[in-house]
């Protein structure tokens, strides 16, 4: 039996200018996750793991390899064009939450379903299943600003689901959470990503996720090991 490709990653390579000089974040990265896998990425605060999130979701270019999700060779697409793709087949969980203060927790929820122009009845019952699930029902109406951490960052990963996203990308998810939030939030994540059969790759500096994968990398020396 074969198992499905879900990330493609060849010959991946970033680095950046500053104050004249180049920077090497990584080079000649290769990896490969199938469909349904958990994969956990570990490295140093500065080691590249959000600026390898940033390359696999699009929101940043390499300087040179590919990347392929589900097919579509990212690396190909315009600035425009990966935006869209990330709209529609990529769900982002950051450290810091990055919900809209300005909107309650349900048009939290919808604006990615505005985004890609899908907003029936039945998004609004899953926007509705969801938040139960995330035992968050009563906070409907309610503005980010009002809630908790754990709180917050259920919001988010609900968000980040919302849309039905084939990849999952969690960046330092449980960073600002104290060990037992951080601990039922990892537990919730894992329960509503594996049940839908989603791929997900999470960046972390915690050893605490590392029994929740079905594999672990480390960025160090600007390569990836297996860890």
């Amino acid at each position: 039996m074969t198992t499905e490709t879900a990330i493609l990653i060849e010959h991946l390579s970033k680095s950046y200018q500053e104050s004249g000089q180049q920077h090497v974040i990584f080079s000649e990265l290769t990896m490969q996750v199938s469909r349904g896998e958990f994969i956990v990425l570990l490295g140093r605060s500065g080691s590249g793991k959000s600026t390898f999130l940033n390359l696999i979701s699009g929101i940043d270019p390499p300087d040179s390899g590919k990347i392929i999700v589900n097919g579509t060779d990212i690396t190909g697409l315009s600035e425009h064009d990966r935006t869209l793709f990330r709209r529609h087949h990529i769900g982002f969980i950051f450290q810091s939450y990055n919900l809209i203060p300005t909107l309650t927790v349900g048009e939290n929820l919808l604006l990615p379903l505005e985004l890609i122009k899908r907003v029936t009845r039945k998004d609004r019952d899953d926007v509705a299943e969801l938040l139960e699930k995330l035992k968050l029902s009563d906070r409907f109406h309610s503005y980010p600003d009002r809630l908790s951490g754990g709180e917050q960052q259920r919001v988010a990963i609900a968000r980040a689901l919302i849309h039905d996203p084939d990849v999952i990308l969690a960046d330092e998810p449980t960073g600002n959470l104290d060990l037992d939030t951080a601990e039922q939030v990892l537990e919730l994540l894992d329960i509503l990503v594996r049940k839908a059969g989603k791929t997900m790759i999470m960046a972390t500096h915690s050893q605490e996720v590392i029994g929740k994968a079905d594999r672990v990398f480390s960025i160090r020396n600007k390569s990836l090991y297996v860890s």
